[in-house]
């Protein structure tokens, strides 16, 4: 008979939370209220997962008697693969998954595929493990120009704040009202890195993400020194999109679409730009000084807001408007990167189908 184990935080929540009221005072009421909601949710997501379990193992039983004629389409009187399915929907797409792994959200999805029978013994080990993975993730929404923060409660019962904000005045405020150790873990990103970080949220928690690295291994890149960078796409088919946003506010698309459709990349395709070998051309940092962003995508379909950008030979980001046609800049940008993936996700399509990654670099002058 299948099981499945899911390991819950209630404890670990009743007992750290006794002593923070008692350190901290009224200040985390708040917090921990909204942490217990996610708790809560985790708990609703386990009877869900555990009712699946329960019809699993009646199917299962009722296969193993029926004759090898039997048809495996509907595996018990009233029961139905469809049925299955939609609950293996249910659970893939409970909110707090959104704090899970692209692989996770997978295996989730996977309690309720018609071969899971076939398959839940191999699988098993990857579903536990996400399970454990899963814990309570509380978006915190303070009046900053730019910012993504979540209240994260560990596996030892552990509160802190992580994330980022614009800019120093920001994290100030933040240790002013929760102290220094609940938010150590939060850090700086100014603009345009901070809104690409925010546009992509919900991405950018994919283990099965793009990987970008410059070949130099620094990140403060000095007049003329070179810019080369490795990008290894992820461990899946897809059509990957990729951004650099300078420091004088352009937009460069370095992976434009040569053609009427996409092409697919294979898993871990290794990507090289900027270091002038194989006929690749040579990238070197120049004025203006400040920072830089490369924006990584990676998705099983096209993103037609990006595809629709793409205008003209080049395949550079332009948009049409009232004075004729002219560059997409980092703001439109981003707002656009923002929406359109929100939409991705309330559609449903996101949640398992997008995966980013953004490199934060800084030019100086030397």
């Amino acid at each position: 008979m299948v099981r499945i184990a899911f390991v819950t935080m209630g404890a670990f929540l009743a007992v750290t939370t006794g002593q923070l009221f008692a350190q901290q005072g009224a200040a985390l009421r708040e917090v921990y209220t909204l942490v217990n909601d996610a708790n809560r949710q985790i708990l609703e997501m386990q009877s869900a997962i555990e009712q699946t379990e329960a019809r699993l193992s009646a199917w299962e039983t009722s296969l193993s008697r029926a004759s090898a004629t039997r048809s495996a389409r509907t595996v018990a009187p009233g029961r139905s693969e469809g049925e299955l399915a939609a609950l293996g929907r249910e659970i893939a797409n409970h909110p707090v998954t959104a704090s899970a792994s692209g692989g996770c959200r997978d295996d989730l999805q996977s309690v309720g595929q018609a071969d899971y029978l076939n398959s839940a013994l191999t699988r098993l080990p990857s579903i536990n493990a996400c399970a454990q993975s899963i814990a309570p993730r509380v978006r915190i929404d303070l009046p900053f120009e730019c910012a993504s923060l979540f209240w994260k409660v560990g596996t030892s019962g552990a509160l802190n704040l992580s994330g980022h904000v614009q800019n120093p005045g920001d994290l100030d405020a933040l240790r002013t009202r929760f102290g220094t150790a609940l938010t150590k873990d939060v850090v700086t990103r100014p603009f345009p890195v901070c809104s690409a970080l925010e546009a992509l949220e919900l991405p950018l928690t994919s283990q099965d993400k793009p990987s970008i690295r410059m070949l130099s291994g620094q990140s403060n890149i000095l007049f003329d020194d070179s810019l080369a960078f490795e990008v290894v796409t992820p461990d899946f088919y897809a059509f990957f999109y990729l951004a650099y946003l300078q420091a004088d506010g352009t937009v460069v698309n370095l992976l434009p679409r040569r053609g009427l459709m996409r092409p697919q990349h294979p898993p871990r395709t290794v990507l090289r730009f900027g270091d002038g070998r194989e006929g690749r051309q040579t990238y070197t940092a120049s004025a203006p000084a400040g920072t830089e962003a490369i924006i990584g995508i990676a998705s099983r379909s096209p993103i037609d807001a990006l595809e629709n950008l793409e205008q003209g030979a080049s395949g550079q980001y332009t948009m049409r408007g009232a004075s004729g046609v002219r560059d997409v800049d980092q703001a439109v940008f981003l707002d656009l990167l923002n929406s359109s993936l929100d939409e991705e996700y309330e559609a449903g399509g996101g949640r398992r189908e997008i995966s980013a990654e953004v490199l934060h670099i800084t030019v100086v002058q030397g």
